[in-house]
């Protein structure tokens, strides 16, 4: 049943071109800023960009755009209000609606991850064979939270907290503040090299992340099931 109420989700990303357009011009901004390091001779090119331009700007906003299409460009129970109304469960509408947006914003971070990290590497970035791996895994598991995550702004109310979601992201969710613990951006950071999210280790990071997408992911569940 889940499988079947997915393909309404999947067919709002595959059939919205103003998303494409959306996912399309961060992705041109991340391809840009790789190519732009590399003709720059930039030694560190992949590890600059990776968790600059990528990581700050265009992981969050191509989930972003990925959580928003999924649900119809309105909150979780408005957007599974259609499939609900012709007697699926509200619990299982919900889970396939963010089963899709987080595959999808796992599988399109992670490939872009790769393209971005094989783009701008640099001669002192770490050896591209192991580099490329660890860029894909990161950009798929930071694409993923991020999508749990959104998913759980659009659960609440008419969906309008997903861009608060993003907002107290961007603010408090970096570096050492106590706040980068339970948003997926310190985390990110911290596995591309960057500062660690509250003091933790990068392996504990990755503990977190699995832990936000599990976490955020209930919740909007949860909140789904109200009426």
């Amino acid at each position: 049943m889940t499988l079947v109420l997915a393909r309404v989700s999947m067919l709002r990303l595959l059939r919205t071109p103003r998303a494409w357009l959306s996912i399309g011009g961060w992705t041109l901004l991340a391809i840009v800023a790789a190519l732009a390091s590399r003709s720059m001779g930039s030694v560190n090119g992949a590890d600059h960009v990776m968790r600059g331009a990528f990581g700050f700007i265009v992981l969050p906003l191509v989930t972003f755009a990925v959580v928003g299409t999924t649900l119809g460009r309105s909150g979780l129970r408005q957007g599974i209000r259609g499939v609900v109304g012709l007697g699926a469960a509200p619990r299982s509408a919900a889970l396939a609606s963010i089963l899709v947006a987080v595959v999808s914003s796992a599988a399109l971070c992670g490939l872009l991850a790769a393209i971005v990290c094989g783009l701008a590497h640099g001669p002192q970035d770490p050896p591209l064979a192991s580099d490329l791996p660890t860029s894909l895994w990161v950009g798929a598991l930071g694409g993923a939270a991020y999508s749990a995550y959104f998913s759980a702004g659009s659960a609440i109310g008419k969906g309008m907290m997903r861009g608060v979601f993003l907002a107290f992201d961007w603010l408090v969710g970096s570096g050492s503040a106590f706040g980068s613990l339970f948003t997926p951006r310190g985390h990110v950071t911290s596995l591309l090299g960057g500062s660690l999210a509250a003091e933790i280790s990068q392996r504990t990071s990755s503990i977190a992340l699995v832990a936000i997408v599990l976490a955020y992911g209930l919740f909007a569940l949860r909140l789904a099931r109200k009426p």
